[in-house]
């Protein structure tokens, strides 16, 4: 199953993956709305046992908003982790695809990682270190949100593996799609370029 919030992209991607012989389900989510979350992993778990989950959906600073990008980046993936452990069978397996970004920023205090690792998704943009005063700008949103990944795969590991699964983070560096492109046009062009 195949799921994303444009629908021209889901129809593409799955009429790609069909001409390559598989069997393809769609269905459209939006990852920063819990009942969008849910309803996908409803779908997912009515197609048969849900047993790989690979979260993708991210937005780049350049592409967003401060506030968009910690709704889809943050909480995005703090909803994707709290809804599929719901589901994920026992053998199975979840990834995060995150960023280097995350390991970026010097280091928090302690009390403020373990906010980023443990808030409920639906509270996190309640935390101060999240205001619009302590998130002045899309690079730092993306940068916690980010970091906030990685802390919380670590913490949903303990809850996947309470139902015999594992979950991963990793954090690519530079693969060459389109906003990598388009970010090489911003502010940072010298940090990203080979």
């Amino acid at each position: 199953m195949l799921a994303d919030r444009n629908p021209q992209i889901l129809a593409a991607t799955a009429e790609v993956l069909k001409a390559g012989g598989h069997v393809v389900a769609t269905h459209p989510v939006d990852v920063a709305s819990r009942q969008s979350v849910q309803e996908l992993a409803k779908v997912a778990a009515g197609l048969g046992e849900v047993i790989n989950v690979v979260h993708t959906a991210g937005l780049s600073p350049v592409q967003a908003s401060a506030k968009a990008i910690l709704a889809v980046d943050l909480v995005g993936v703090a909803l994707v982790l709290e809804v599929f452990a719901e589901v994920i069978a026992a053998g199975s397996a979840g990834v995060v695809v995150s960023s280097m970004g995350g390991h970026m920023l010097p280091a928090l205090d302690p009390d403020a990682d373990r906010a980023l690792a443990f808030t409920p998704a639906d509270e996190l943009l309640d935390l101060p270190i999240l205001s619009p005063e302590a998130v002045p700008n899309s690079g730092v949103a993306y940068a916690l949100s980010k970091r906030a990944n990685h802390l919380r795969v670590q913490a949903a590991a303990v809850t996947w593996g309470d139902r015999g699964a594992r979950v991963n983070a990793i954090s690519p560096g530079i693969v060459l799609t389109p906003w990598p492109r388009r970010r090489c046009q911003g502010p940072w062009p010298r940090a990203i370029r080979p």
